[in-house]
Order: structure tokens, then sequence, then C-alpha cells
């Protein structure tokens, strides 16, 4: 494998030393992929082919670096849920999961049983819709354009869910340290209930069009695969680790809030091809729509932010995250190092903190999966036809703007 660091840039203007590098003296032509969006999703690949066969890829990424780590420096506390959720906004409930178990750490405070299960059930939710998210840009990297709009069309209809229950579309910043924003009335569980029901039944259709479909199987299965060895060596995590055989997942490994209370079985194959990457998030829907019945059949009566808070500010109201928010301006973290792990849609998302004597960070370090998993994702291509690179790619369900954070 070429080395190829990559935090050196690779501008066009040096392209050919690139290329001559890339080379090495042998057979091909150094094809750039990128880093506009379509086909690679603001990263730019230097793709090297032998005919239509790849022999090397190196990835260039960082073209939708925000720095989340360093803004999160001499900050509030209080405002890292906002900032960090931008690295995965689908995914918003989950990626900023260990940020609130880390904090919560620090500030000594412990969720309520109910918030607890209202942070699973956002999670869950977040995690049908990234999947479904993810499901339709492969779609259409294999130019199946169908697909791509049946899945946003039904991941849509979570957006205006999370819009009645949070009061956002997208990023939602629900859960906070000690609990969650706001509660859920009963018009909003039979708005999940209906919710689940309508996807489930959309997906029976969709499957027939896009998963059955004989061309999208001759499109994924056999395609980029890694073994459990392979995978292991090189880090990779989340759904894209259970597709080659790798049984590990944070929700039963580390459980965190409700789901040591919940049961549930966790989705794994393993022909490790691009195929089993897709039938292992496919899985997984099915399974976080059970999670979700469970919790709205279960859901504990109870507060749903720690009272503890409450004793802090007396003038505190129920007025949603600007209540919230005033509270944390009373509260100060313990000094030290506070770690927080969760397993967002795309894989094992940590965090750990540094806190100071006052109410901003020292440092906060934020592992994403898809910069976990980008090391991968480059290694399954290899030996690939620049036709299935597409595929690899999006069989990764790689996010720029989480790896590069």
């Amino acid at each position: 494998m070429t080395e190829w660091p990559f935090n050196q840039r690779v501008g066009s203007t040096f392209f050919i030393d690139a290329e001559e590098k890339l080379l090495e003296g042998r057979r091909g032509m150094v094809l750039v992929v990128g880093p506009q969006h379509p086909g690679s999703g603001h990263m730019r690949l230097f793709v090297v082919l032998d005919g239509d066969l790849i022999t090397e890829v190196v990835p260039d990424p960082g073209f939708v670096h925000r720095g989340v780590e360093k803004l999160a420096e001499n900050r509030p506390y209080w405002t890292l849920i906002p900032l960090v959720e931008k690295a995965s906004i689908m995914d918003s409930a989950n990626i900023t999961y260990p940020v609130v178990l880390a904090l919560e750490r620090a500030l000594g405070l412990e969720p309520p049983p109910r918030a607890k299960y209202l942070r699973v059930l956002m999670a869950e939710l977040s995690r049908v819709r990234t999947h479904l998210y993810d499901m339709a840009l492969l779609g259409i990297f294999l130019g199946h354009s169908t697909a791509f709009m049946w899945s946003f069309a039904i991941q849509d209809l979570y957006a205006e869910v999370f819009a009645k229950i949070t009061g956002a579309r997208t990023t939602i910043s629900y859960a906070v340290p000690g609990g969650v924003r706001r509660d859920i009335k009963p018009s909003h569980v039979e708005l999940v209930e209906k919710l689940l029901a309508k996807t489930e039944a959309k997906l029976r259709d969709f499957k027939t069009l896009f998963l059955d479909n004989p061309v999208t199987r001759a499109r994924l299965e056999g395609v980029g695969t890694l073994d459990a060895k392979a995978v292991a060596e090189l880090g990779v995590v989340g759904p894209f680790a259970r597709a080659s055989g790798v049984r590990y997942d944070v929700r039963k490994v580390h459980p965190y809030d409700a789901y040591g209370e919940l049961d549930f079985e966790i989705a794994v194959e393993k022909a490790g091809d691009a195929m089993a990457r897709t039938l292992v998030r496919w899985r997984e829907i099915y399974t976080s729509i059970d999670i979700a019945r469970q919790i709205l059949k279960s859901l504990p009566e109870s507060d749903v932010i720690d009272q503890a808070l409450l004793f802090k500010n007396p003038e505190y109201r129920r007025e949603g995250i600007s209540g919230v928010l005033g509270v944390y301006t009373y509260i100060y973290p313990e000094l030290g190092e506070y770690h927080g792990m969760a397993e967002a849609s795309r894989g094992l998302t940590y965090v750990q903190l540094f806190t100071t004597s006052s109410q901003r960070l020292y440092r906060m370090r934020l592992v994403t999966p898809s910069w976990r998993n980008l090391r991968a994702m480059v290694e399954a291509m290899r030996g690939q036809r620049l036709a299935d690179m597409p595929a690899v790619y999006m069989s990764f369900g790689y996010f720029p703007p989480e790896a590069d954070r």
C-alpha cells in the first residue's frame, strides 16, 4: 500500500507529482474522483487503475472539516450538543449520546427512568432514518433512482414526527445532561405507532423493488469483501464489522440508559461483502422498530429531567430548551477526564472530555465511526472494477462530515 498521510493536502497544482508517487513506475493511470458531491460525497479519492481494475486508492478527506474538537475548547459545556450533532445530522440523537453520557458523569447527574427510555426511543428512530438515508444514497450510486426517492420519502416521515416531538426536523438536540428537553404526549405516542406501522408497510415493497432486485444483487454480492480478521485489524465498527461476522454492539456489550432492560438481537452477517453490509442495516431497521415498540409499551412514569438540576435554579419552568439551558449556568462539572460511548447508526462513537473548574472545557476528543471505517472502505475497493467503486463506497455508509468533524 502506498503511504500517504491524510493531513497532507494534494492540491491540483501538485497532481503530476502525486501521480508519479502513486504509480511508482507501474503501468496504469490515476483517476481523481471528487471532491464534488456526486459519487464521492465531499471527499477526493486518488484511484490508480490498471485498465478498469483498481490497484490502489488513496483517500483525501477533510473537505468538510469544521474543527468541532477545536471549537469545543473554552466553550460552555452545554453548547456541545448542537455543535457535535452537526457531524451527523440525520443521526443527531446518536452522535450526541456519548457527549451527554460523559457530561452526566462530570456533573453527577442521573436521568430519570422515563428520560432514559425516551432517549433510546429517539436514538432508535434516528437509526431507522439514518439507515434509510444511506440506503437512498446507495440506490442512487447504483443508478437506482426509485430506491433513492422511496428511501427519502420514508425518512421524511420521521422528520415530521421529530418536528412535532422536539420542535426540529433533523438536528433535534433532544437528549441533554440529566434527561431530555421535552416529555412526549399521548398524541406523540400515537404518531410514533402510526409511523412504525407505515414504515413496515412501505419496506415490504421497497425490499421487492430494490434489495430483491437481481440487478442490485449482482452489483453488491461478492463485491468489496472483507473477512472478520481483516475488519478487526482495520478497526471497523458498527454494522460494517457485524457484516463480516464480528458480533460487537455497544448496546449489548456496554448497555447504557434503557438498553439493558430491552430484549433485542444483534444483526450479523458473515459474507462480508457489500450485500452483507446492506442487509445488516436492513435488519437493524426492523430491530429498531421492535425496540421502539417495546419502549412505547413499557414507558415508565417519572420526570424527564434530574431534579438535582432544578434545585440549582428555583425559578426553573418547564419551557423546553431555554429553561433547561438556564439551569446549566448554575452548575459546574468536576475537574477531570470523562468518557462516553454509544452505538451510533454507523458504529461506535466515542467522546473524551477534559473539564476545568469552570463551565468551559479544556479539550474534547470525538471519534466517529465513518473515520474508523475509512481505511476499510479503501481496502475493500482494491481489486474491484472501477464501476463497483460507488457500490463499495456507500455499502460502508461513509458520511464525510461525520469523518471530517
